[in-house]
């Protein structure tokens, strides 16, 4: 079997954890007997690149472009978090600067919104079912400006770009935990409902068998205390395995927006 592609580029909050994550795709090469090759992809390279790519062996992949490309990529695994419980569950936080004074997303309305492309679950698709109740006949921000990554949200935010900022609540654990004063400097004004996280996706192509020897790995990597020192770091307990049918809630987010007349968040 040729070498297939690892990513962590969705969940590479700060360097520390994308060392972390390498570390991980290294003993799943290992632990399954697979070639894996881990790639950085950074910004602005594009992830549906990545993710057009058939020698894609096991890169985050939200549920929005899964479902956009048919849902065909093998679902691999999703993390576990210490917010998930027993499935495989994140949300999207609606952030501000806890120097606004704001305290709830009402609040927030009339000023400048920063969001992600609309391949994005947490940073569009979320967004905008967050939104929609309170959309109207007026615009509910200022200014809406697309920014590629959730470390351009942050960044953004930081620097007084935008004064609110989607963020997939995974990506604010690890960031919280790596820096945790920008923490403080955060306010949350609002959360989404609970959905299925991004998972590490495989190529539509890729083999079954090769499913099968990463997942292994990927269980039996959950389970061992030797890698205990890398969960914690990834604020991980570990691995779940979800299937298809499990990403349908956020289609139905969609139709939700739409039919309240709030196609783009805006």
């Amino acid at each position: 079997m040729p070498t297939l592609l690892a990513c962590s580029r969705l969940y590479n909050a700060a360097p520390r954890h994308a060392q972390a994550w390498n570390e991980l795709f290294h003993e799943i090469g290992r632990l399954s007997g697979l070639s894996l090759r881990t790639v950085d992809w950074a910004a602005p390279a594009r992830l549906e690149e990545l993710w057009a790519r058939p020698d894609l062996g096991m890169a985050f992949l939200c549920g929005r472009p899964y479902l956009q490309a048919g849902a065909r990529h093998r679902i691999i695994a999703a993390p576990l978090t210490s917010e998930s419980g027993e499935q495989p569950v994140y949300r999207t936080l609606l952030l501000a600067r806890a120097s606004s004074g704001w305290n709830r997303i009402e609040d927030s309305f009339g000023s400048r919104l920063g969001r992600m492309p609309a391949h994005s679950q947490s940073g569009y698709n979320a967004l905008r079912f967050m939104l929609a109740p309170y959309a109207g006949a007026d615009l509910l921000y200022a200014e809406s400006v697309e920014l590629e990554t959730p470390a351009d949200c942050v960044r953004a935010l930081q620097e007084s770009r935008v004064d609110v900022i989607p963020l997939d609540s995974f990506f604010h654990l690890l960031l919280a935990d790596e820096y945790p004063e920008l923490g403080r400097r955060l306010v949350i004004l609002g959360a989404s409902p609970f959905t299925s996280m991004p998972f590490l996706a495989g190529s539509p192509e890729l083999a079954p068998h090769a499913v099968r020897a990463l997942r292994d790995a990927l269980e039996l990597w959950s389970l061992s205390p030797a890698y205990e020192d890398i969960r914690k770091a990834l604020c991980l307990r570990g691995f779940a395995f979800p299937s298809p049918a499990d990403y349908a809630a956020l289609a139905v987010q969609e139709a939700e927006a739409l039919r309240l007349g709030y196609p783009c968040p805006a």
